[in-house]
């Protein structure tokens, strides 16, 4: 018992030596924000055309456009500009509108095969993650 509590002691002394990068979000705001702000941005040419090929209504495309493009931004203002509720909220916020129009594409496109989905579905992950997490260093706010 005693080599046990000595290897988990070691354990946890390593561990807490590790440092955290307090930056490491930028490896998912990056690459989501460029992802979403392009598929965004594929949208503006013809999208009376793009709307009426998936049967949606030109209202509910250019939304799903402004929300892509929009949230985008949102997600790396929100990563230059911490410790403040205002982009703590606006990055929760471009977190929500992702996840809504990712989950209408993965439901309009992949659910009946629901195969080919996988770039959705990590989309939809990042979008979640900065809902649920927003910048996560708002001074005075209780972790779960």
């Amino acid at each position: 018992m005693a080599f046990i509590d000595t290897a988990y002691d070691a354990a946890e002394s390593v561990a807490k030596r590790i440092p955290t990068v307090r930056s490491a979000d930028w490896f998912i705001r990056i690459p989501l924000a460029a992802i979403i702000i392009e598929q965004g941005l594929i949208k503006i040419p013809d999208m009376a055309q793009q709307a009426a090929d998936y049967g949606l209504p030109l209202l509910i495309f250019a939304l799903a456009m402004l929300a892509e493009i929009l949230g985008g931004v949102a997600i790396i203002v929100g990563g230059f500009i911490r410790n403040n509720w205002i982009t703590d909220v606006l990055t929760r916020l471009a977190g929500l509108a992702i996840a809504i129009v990712v989950t209408g594409v993965i439901v309009m496109i992949y659910f009946g095969p629901f195969y080919g989905w996988q770039l959705q579905g990590m989309l939809l992950a990042g979008g979640l993650y900065f809902l649920f997490r927003g910048n996560g260093d708002v001074k005075d706010r209780s972790l779960i």
